[in-house]
């Protein structure tokens, strides 16, 4: 009788792997073409894929047989690890029909805003990239300014859908017993809140000098370029309209990134890691409706492995180029005879700890020496490098902004959130507001609309990456040799989600998750 439940129990994760394999593909094919397209009739089927998918997770019947599973089943590691995936997964969805309706439809008309939305400067149309472009390489403190300022109009159309998103899934967290979405989102994937105010403690005590003095220097050479005290800076100033990057003390080489691709697939393919497919399948330039984040989808967890990105042609693009292929070598490397609800990395921060650890090649002197794009030799013989210091500062403090602000968020959405967001900048970036502060300008940043609570993944991702660099470094002697890349493949890309993240940290690198590799690098 024992041995039958247990056939039973199989017998169903089987069958439910084959059906939401199914209707997850349909949801991220269609998806894709919403990124790739902007079509509005992509967008609602998009929409009815996903609510399809949705639905077969908040099943009552899927349900009862989880919990029946879960109290039958015998010590099976594979198939007790999915149940926990599907479980974390499931909660979501286990709402009233109106308000997962309701949600899917805010969710799509946000996705699709952000996707297709263009500053309108002077009567001309602006993408993201030519935004970015224009604060690189403009002196007119006015025009930067109504450009800068035009971005963020999205912001004031986004923001009332967002609130409203925001409430619906605090109502379905606060349902399961969770105080918000935020505490619920972050232990259904593993991470405990207490953890993540630790790690951001530790962080902020170790690198808070650090940060205020190359902020300091960054903030001299801009105030320098425009002829300005550092009081008057303002966020139009800088090349980045919320300050995620860097100021480049040097504009952007020229790079022909098609002409780059073939030389990548060399490189990697020396490794043992084939990029053809994937660069095969890949849309890596922007155009009129296309979405203007950058993203990899892996269509069927299987090897339909896409890219969408919207690079340019110099040494911008690289890093975008680097960190995207970082997702997808990840996701062709799972192993492809696990169950469909592990094909997916062990959580999403373990993917971005890659995916941030190969973007850093980009400011790597001997690899673009390689790929001959290489700077002068003295600054190749120089080991130490600073502009990916004062990168890698300037956005991790950008994103401790984001995730206190997203925590805030959730935890109390009628707040008056355009002054916390400005409170929260001012402190954590050391950014001062502008006069006209009082505007939504938060709701612009497209992530807290359509990749609830993720940011953190993108901190606890530099965390892991210094941990991989430092742990590959000491036992291969290059982080990024074959051997190095072929040890990552085996201990961190191939178990998928058949580990928790926990364990692969510790496999890969010999101890648990530990900010010091990260404090310790940016210290130095």
């Amino acid at each position: 009788m024992r041995e039958r439940s247990q056939t039973e129990i199989r017998h169903f994760m089987h069958e439910t792997n084959h059906e939401l394999q199914g209707l997850y593909t349909n949801m991220m094919d269609s998806l894709w073409h919403v990124i790739t397209t902007g079509e509005i009739g992509y967008l609602h089927e998009n929409e009815r894929f996903e609510q399809a998918y949705q639905e077969a997770l908040a099943s009552p019947d899927l349900g009862r047989k989880m919990e029946a599973g879960l109290a039958g089943m015998e010590d099976d590691r594979i198939l007790r690890r999915q149940f926990q995936m599907l479980r974390g997964e499931m909660l979501e969805y286990q709402a009233k029909p109106e308000e997962r309706r309701e949600i899917t439809s805010l969710w799509n008309e946000l996705h699709y805003m952000h996707s297709t939305f263009r500053a309108r400067v002077d009567g001309a149309l602006m993408s993201g990239n030519t935004v970015l472009v224009l604060l690189r390489r403009l002196k007119d403190e006015r025009q930067r300014k109504k450009i800068w300022q035009a971005s963020m109009e999205v912001g004031g159309q986004a923001a009332p859908k967002l609130i409203r998103l925001v409430k619906l899934r605090n109502q379905i967290a606060r349902d399961h017993g969770y105080p918000h979405y935020f505490a619920m989102k972050l232990e259904t994937q593993g991470i405990s809140p207490d953890m993540l105010r630790g790690v951001i403690r530790q962080l902020r005590s170790g690198l808070e000098a650090v940060y205020r003095k190359v902020k300091g220097e960054m903030d001299e050479e801009t105030a320098a370029r425009f002829r300005i005290h550092r009081s008057e800076l303002r966020s139009w100033h800088y090349a980045h309209p919320f300050v995620q990057t860097a100021q480049k003390r040097e504009q952007p080489g020229q790079v022909d990134i098609n002409g780059l691709l073939p030389q990548l697939a060399r490189w990697f393919d020396e490794r043992g890691l084939d990029i053809k497919p994937l660069l095969g399948r890949a849309d890596l330039t922007g155009r009129p409706g296309k979405g203007q984040a950058n993203c990899c989808l892996n269509i069927d967890r299987g090897g339909d492995i896409r890219m969408s990105c919207n690079l340019t042609q110099d040494t911008e693009g690289l890093p975008i180029l680097l960190h995207e292929l970082g997702h997808a070598i990840f996701e062709q490397g799972i192993d492809p005879e696990l169950p469909f609800v592990l094909r997916q990395p062990a959580h999403p921060f373990v993917s971005e700890g890659v995916a941030l650890l190969l973007e850093r090649l980009a400011s790597e002197p001997a690899w673009q020496q390689q790929l001959q794009l290489g700077r002068s030799k003295a600054r190749r013989r120089t080991r130490r490098n600073p502009q990916l210091r004062r990168e890698l500062l300037i956005k991790l403090y950008w994103t401790l902004t984001v995730i206190e602000f997203e925590r805030e968020l959730y935890t109390d959405p009628s707040r008056p959130l355009n002054r916390l967001w400005w409170d929260i900048v001012e402190d954590v970036q050391g950014i001062q507001r502008p006069d006209d502060w009082d505007y939504p300008y938060w709701a612009a940043k497209s992530h807290l609309s359509t990749l609830p609570v993720y940011y953190y993944n993108y901190l606890l991702g530099e965390v892991a990456a210094s941990q991989f660099q430092f742990s590959l470094q000491k036992e291969f002697g290059q982080w990024h040799s074959r051997e190095a890349l072929q040890h990552l493949n085996r201990q961190v890309f191939k178990p998928g989600a058949s580990c928790t993240w926990n364990e692969i940290i510790a496999s890969c690198t010999s101890c648990d998750l530990n900010p010091v590799f990260l404090i310790q690098q940016l210290r130095n």
